[in-house]
């Protein structure tokens, strides 16, 4: 028997792929990480080791190549109204449950805002299909998206990295590595 969360998720899933096929016209302009002058990065946040990673990530990421704009969307559904480790800033915030319908689809400014922004690179660091994620990914302004690669992530990405491990900063330098290969001038 299904639980009422899987009956959700499929729910998103059907919906998602109904906006896919709307947003199948779009064109990608690639940026390499030399050239970007803003990034997103998503990521479901689980705890503080979560936030320590994607934190240092972005640190990285202004440090290493001047990037002045770097702004981190977390999810984090934890039954926790608003757990201590996250806290919004000017280069974060999040979503969490009570920003999502019944069927997983964000709504709400923090959601209106970061899907309106037309950022130069968006990297999705997450590591399995997340509805709410995706969504937001789809919906996103962005002028070049990238993720981990899988079958059923194909219609999001306009490039995906194969990696099969769950090492984060492994991922992360691969991310990085294939962001300033790509369009190098």
């Amino acid at each position: 028997m299904q639980t009422i969360d899987n009956i959700k998720i499929k729910a998103g899933r059907l919906f998602l792929n109904r906006e896919v096929r709307k947003k199948a016209h779009r064109k990608p302009i690639v940026c390499n990480l030399n050239n970007a002058s803003s990034i997103a990065l998503l990521m479901k946040i689980s705890d503080e080791a979560d936030m320590r990673k994607i934190t240092k990530f972005e640190k990285f990421l202004k440090a290493e190549f001047g990037i002045k704009k770097v702004f981190i969307l977390g999810y984090s559904d934890n039954k926790k109204e608003d757990p201590d480790f996250l806290r919004s800033s000017i280069s974060f915030d999040y979503l969490q449950r009570k920003d999502l319908s019944w069927n997983g689809i964000p709504s709400g400014p923090v959601y209106e805002n970061f899907v309106a922004e037309r950022f130069d690179i968006l990297i999705d660091m997450t590591n399995y299909f997340n509805v709410p994620l995706r969504f937001v990914l789809l919906r996103s302004n962005a002028k070049f998206k990238t993720g981990m690669f899988s079958e059923e992530s194909k219609p999001y990405f306009d490039m995906m990295i194969a990696f099969d491990k769950d090492d984060f900063e492994e991922y992360a330098n691969q991310v990085v590595h294939y962001l300033t290969i790509i369009n190098a001038k």
